[in-house]
């Protein structure tokens, strides 16, 4: 069986895409005391996350992951 890889970013809308949720589960996030920037993730493509008094630095798809497990717990 052969794979084909691909990358996400070359399909039309899903970096708008990713970018919104993003914003929308940061401001969820905040009641979990997790803070996030934005303009890091979308200027850089880097995210960088603070939380429980560690800095973190994810690309897009990790701080989605991240931030959805936070917001869902």
């Amino acid at each position: 069986m052969s794979l084909s890889t691909f990358d996400l970013k070359a399909i039309t809308g899903y970096v708008p895409w990713l970018e919104e949720q993003i914003r929308q589960l940061s401001v969820e996030a905040l009641s979990a005391h997790a803070l996030t920037c934005n303009a890091c993730g979308e200027v850089t493509g880097t995210y960088i996350i603070e939380y429980q008094g560690e800095t973190f630095r994810l690309g897009g798809e990790e701080t989605y992951a991240f931030l959805s497990f936070l917001v869902r717990q």
